[in-house]
């Protein structure tokens, strides 16, 4: 199966690229997606997770806070580690279990990394200024500047992700010009997969 790796840097426009995608009928493995699910009350990752960090993580529903979570984690290099060697595991299970069921012509598996173990016939990686990026995740995130700069300090570098491109779109303008750019790719793909 022809097979498209799409990731980006925070709050460059991800999700809303694998949202376009879906809404054209192209099956869309979303990593960040099922870490989420992974960490619902009644989940292996939640009860784990929970245990580790006590009861404080939790929100007014007794699911776990994304915020809290992410502050844990960005604020304490061995809390990220250890989120990432309990996630990381259980993720890769249910993403192949994704990408068996498959019923596209062609997929996307969407992740905020990986490495040169992961093989695509494409990679799409979607990147934006910092400045954008502190802005969007400052308006999303509801934080401070120096959350936000915590948080993009702790991804790879924009160059270091871009290195995996084969295609690049820089997602600084309007929706609209971004929809344009994923509409480009998006005949790209199809022709490629239909080849």
């Amino acid at each position: 199966m022809f097979t498209v790796g799409l990731t980006g840097g925070v709050a460059a426009g991800k999700s809303t690229a694998t949202n376009f995608f879906i809404e054209k009928g192209i099956a869309v493995v979303d990593a960040d997606t099922i870490s989420r699910n992974l960490q619902l009350r009644g989940q292996e990752g939640y009860e784990k997770i929970v245990k580790k960090f006590s009861g404080d993580i939790l929100d007014s529903n007794h699911e776990i806070d994304r915020k809290k979570i992410r502050e844990i984690a960005f604020s304490n290099p061995e809390n990220k580690k250890w989120l990432e060697d309990l996630m990381h595991p259980m993720i890769r299970d249910e993403v192949v279990k994704q990408l068996e069921a498959v019923e596209s012509v062609w997929a996307i598996y969407s992740a905020p990394l990986w490495s040169n173990k992961n093989v695509f016939n494409r990679t799409l990686v979607i990147d934006a200024p910092k400045d954008v990026q502190l802005q969007r995740i400052i308006a999303r995130d509801n934080c401070t500047k120096d959350v936000a700069e915590q948080v993009i300090a702790q991804q790879i570098s924009s160059n270091e992700r871009n290195c995996f491109a084969t295609d690049l779109i820089v997602n600084d303008s309007s929706l609209k010009d971004f929809e344009n750019k994923l509409e480009f790719y998006f005949e790209l793909y199809n022709n490629l997969a239909n080849e």
